[in-house]
């Protein structure tokens, strides 16, 4: 199966070395010191067990490679645009594009309407240019669990072994091929799981990491800081709260969320949450899709959500001040 992985970070790197190893024909979009040291020495991995390199076909220009079975765009969502303008030469009529990122996916309200909610989706998609080019029709949402970072250029150090990744199709008549892609893949040493409706995992990794994305951008802290602070643990908490309120409104009733549960049991991770990593690396932050769109979605429902409403606009102006967001 012929793959292209574009947007070679933490995330693309991992599901790139995956699938080569897994005897797939991968190929990476990425750019700068990075993309030239994956030309010159691979793409490595590192994590706790091991370390591997597999060579990978890599450039900057999607032209080079033509069109795939598989497109996984694992860019930051403010990269999407960017995305949709390059992507076209990778994408044939069979082809399939799985989206691997933080956040509300940009197809979230397509093939799908909860009862007495009326969806949109307009902020991740305002100009209709992802509709367009790529289409709900052909489209996978991947919900990440695992991370690093990108230590040297071409070296990705990851968090914990392999990782687990969740597939599946936008639209619900999409399923039996979303499922046959996932059993085609086989990769190594992760782990690629099918969904029936990827919003369920989608919304559960929501839920788990918004509040430390939102707190730890705004502190600078680690994981393990932000809930030390019993306070700042207590409005971290309610955000979650929030946005599994959110969930529940859209039909998705058993996700497992116990707030009460959380307070009892707050985090000791030393690990730096992605948009922490982005805020203090200069790179785009994913404040539209992780924050702004939740809050669209709890007015469309009619919930009030306090928090997120202080939360959200702290947020976009941290990124903003930096020059790593705009609206």
């Amino acid at each position: 199966m012929k793959v292209c992985i574009y947007g070679a970070g933490v995330i693309g790197g991992i599901l790139a070395s995956a699938l080569a190893r897994a005897g797939h024909e991968v190929s990476v979009i990425a750019r700068g010191a990075h993309l030239e040291a994956v030309k010159a020495g691979g793409l490595t991995v590192v994590t706790p067990e091991e370390r591997v390199t597999s060579r990978v076909a890599a450039g900057s220009d999607p032209r080079d490679f033509g069109v795939q079975d598989f497109v996984i765009v694992a860019t930051k969502t403010p990269a999407f645009f960017d995305v949709a303008r390059g992507i076209a030469p990778l994408i044939g009529p069979q082809t399939l594009v799985g989206f691997a990122v933080n956040g509300v996916y940009w197809f979230y309200g397509d093939g799908f309407s909860p009862p007495g909610v009326k969806i949109d989706m307009r902020r991740l998609d305002p100009e209709g240019l992802l509709h367009k080019v790529i289409g709900a029709e052909r489209s996978l949402g991947i919900v990440c669990w695992g991370g690093g970072e990108i230590r040297e250029p071409g070296t990705i150090v990851a968090t914990r072994a392999g990782g687990k990744f969740i597939v599946g199709a936008a639209m619900p008549h999409m399923n039996a091929r979303a499922k046959a892609l996932v059993e085609t893949c086989g990769a190594k040493d992760v782990s690629l799981e099918y969904s029936d409706d990827v919003r369920a995992p989608m919304w559960l990794k929501n839920i788990s990491v918004i509040g430390n994305f939102a707190f730890c951008a705004l502190t600078g802290g680690t994981i393990a800081q932000a809930h030390a602070d019993v306070p700042l643990y207590d409005a971290l908490v309610d955000l979650n709260a929030e946005t599994h309120a959110v969930a529940f409104a859209h039909g998705f009733t058993k996700l497992g969320f116990d707030a009460a549960k959380s307070r009892r049991n707050p985090g000791n991770s030393p690990h730096k949450p992605s948009m922490l990593q982005d805020l203090e690396r200069g790179r785009a932050m994913e404040i539209s899709s992780t924050f702004l769109i939740v809050r669209d979605l709890a007015r469309q429902a009619g919930l009030k959500t306090p928090v997120l409403d202080v939360v959200a606009p702290l947020v976009a102006a941290r990124g903003r001040n930096a020059g790593l967001w705009s609206e």
